[in-house]
């Protein structure tokens, strides 16, 4: 019984010795870990601070550009919406110019038509105006020639007032010779080229009214002032067939 408790211990202090011997195995992996990691610490912790410092120096440089980009972005946000305001002034400038030129060019339509309507205008006119020169110049040309005849009107009356002169002198011989005839010889025949109107009447010569010589005196009558027949004495003395005389001839023969 002793021995078998014995062995039990024995076997129990062998057990428990190979426990602290792994204790102190395990005890001194331990410590080696733990100087290593307290080296290792020491490392890192040496390496941290200089990590911490180039962090420290990166996110500086960063907040640094961050902020410069910040206000960078500021500054473009401004000029952005300094933009916008140019932009939206403008676009009300250039809305307040349309409008202004929508109403000149409204304005140049309207002045347009109304100018159409002057050059329609105008033109009537000028019609007119030409058909108006038109008439004067033709106006003109008949007032010419209106004085051309009247000059020759002139011409002509003067001339047959010459050559009235002439046929009441004419008139005034053929009576005088026919009242100093005794036997009534025939006088010189007045050429119907002279004779426009009647010796005895005045009255104009024309289609119905026509020209008639007496056979006494010579000169030309109408129908009415030489409807009178007398028996004239020809060269050879001797008395003929009655003739055509004037009412002058006839009356100086009875």
């Amino acid at each position: 019984m002793y021995k078998r408790e014995s062995k039990e211990c024995e076997a129990l202090l062998k057990h428990k010795t190979e426990l602290l011997t792994k204790l102190e195995t395990q005890k001194e992996d331990m410590a080696n870990t733990i100087a290593n990691l307290e080296k290792t610490w020491s490392t890192d912790k040496s390496n941290l601070g200089e990590i911490l410092k180039n962090t420290s120096e990166t996110l500086s440089t960063q907040v640094n550009a961050s902020e410069e980009r910040a206000n960078r972005a500021e500054q473009r946000a401004i000029q952005a919406e300094t933009a916008t305001m140019i932009e939206r002034e403008w676009r009300v400038s250039l809305q307040q110019k349309e409008i202004k030129l929508k109403e000149q060019n409204a304005n140049l339509q309207s002045y347009v038509q109304d100018f159409k309507s002057e050059v329609q205008k105008n033109g009537k006119l000028k019609a007119e105006l030409d058909k108006l020169h038109h008439q004067w110049s033709e106006a003109q040309r008949t007032l010419e020639e209106l004085g051309v005849q009247l000059s020759e009107s002139k011409l002509k009356i003067s001339e047959l007032e010459d050559k009235e002169k002439r046929q009441k002198q004419l008139l005034q011989n053929s009576t005088m010779n026919a009242m100093n005839l005794t036997g009534g010889a025939a006088g010189i025949w007045a050429p119907d080229s002279i004779a426009t109107h009647c010796t005895a009447c005045k009255k104009e010569f024309n289609l119905t009214r026509r020209r008639h010589h007496c056979r006494s005196c010579g000169e030309i009558f109408c129908n009415s002032c030489s409807d009178h027949s007398l028996a004239l004495v020809n060269e050879n003395g001797q008395v003929g067939k009655p003739v055509r005389v004037c009412l002058v001839c006839f009356a100086s023969q009875k």
